[in-house]
């Protein structure tokens, strides 16, 4: 992936990436533990994919789900906090699920 995240840490923003093929949908948050409510939906996101948000609240966690649905489906996940990364994966599989958490970013 060759993205480039123009914030500088300490700003409490958060980057969400993913490329590949075969991804059914994806839901992204950036919420203290225990908040609920704060999540986001994309249906068959156009690849590549990337989302910045900004973190709310103390101790808020990034998180990123996707689906993977049909045959050769793959993705190149990757979220970084304050510009840098965080937590970097790669998923494979038909109908595979797969859930990247990241330290808490700042606020």
């Amino acid at each position: 992936m060759t993205f480039s995240d123009p914030h500088l840490p300490g700003e409490g923003m958060v980057t969400f990436r993913v490329s590949g093929q075969g991804v059914d949908d994806l839901t992204y948050a950036v919420q203290p533990p225990g908040d609920s409510g704060g999540e986001h939906q994309v249906a068959r996101p156009e690849l590549p994919w990337f989302e910045v948000v900004q973190a709310r609240g103390v101790g808020a966690m990034p998180m990123l789900t996707l689906t993977l649905d049909g045959p050769g489906a793959w993705a190149e996940c990757e979220i970084l906090t304050d510009g840098a990364p965080a937590v970097r994966g790669t998923v494979h599989g038909p109908a595979a699920t797969a859930v990247f958490m990241a330290r808490a970013a700042a606020s």
